[in-house]
């Protein structure tokens, strides 16, 4: 008979099989071998008790038992534990970013059609496009606007895009209301471009690719 420890729960056995790994009890309840990965060697190794760290040979060669860590393995484990949590915290914190990026914003409307047949609206949704860059604003300088609401309308663009709000769910929002709520000048007249785009221009300015 040979004395063995069980490599699922952790119990010393008898037995007359001299490559048993599991005893009689564990094999009748179909009690599988947990592994872990040996924090010195990166051997597998079975775990029945779920706390080891080391394989049985590392934990003999620094004198510890297979739960116990030295020194320098603490510190290996504080480090990678203390990764996981900013891992996770980035995580959580773009979850939260991708949520807001793609809500509307509070107390705002929607551009309606009139809106974005607009010279206002047009430039707008040219922002948009670009997304505030150069080219956008190059695009707005053309526009049959005045000097005041370009300026204006530029700011509010801003002022929202810099709260994180995705480019997307912006190009929805009404400019002329976003520029109502910048020191109560608000648009009373809408100023009509002089060529307004077609409609496959609108598609193109509304996708980017104008």
């Amino acid at each position: 008979m040979y004395l063995k420890t069980c490599n699922a729960c952790g119990e010393e056995y008898e037995t007359h099989k001299p490559k048993a790994s599991r005893c009689e009890t564990c094999i009748d309840e179909n009690r599988r071998i947990t592994y872990k990965t040996c924090i010195s060697c990166d051997a597998k190794f079975p775990a029945p008790f779920g706390d080891e760290y080391s394989c049985p040979s590392c934990a003999e060669a620094h004198g510890i038992g297979q739960a116990e860590l030295t020194p320098e393995q603490r510190k290996i484990i504080k480090a990678e534990e203390t990764l996981a949590r900013w891992k996770n915290k980035v995580a959580i914190l773009e979850t939260e970013l991708d949520e807001r990026s793609n809500a509307k914003p509070k107390g705002t409307k929607l551009m309606n059609e009139k809106t974005k047949a607009s010279a206002v609206g047009v430039a707008w949704l040219e922002l948009c496009a670009r997304d505030g860059q150069v080219s956008a604003l190059s695009q707005i300088h053309e526009r049959d606007l005045d000097d005041d609401t370009k300026l204006r309308l530029v700011l509010a663009y801003s002022r929202i895009r810099l709260r994180g709000y995705s480019v997307e769910a912006i190009s929805k929002l009404c400019p002329v209301h976003l520029m109502s709520r910048d020191d109560d000048k608000a648009i009373t007249d809408l100023p009509f471009a002089e060529n307004p785009p077609t409609p496959q221009q609108m598609a193109e300015i509304e996708l980017g690719l104008a």
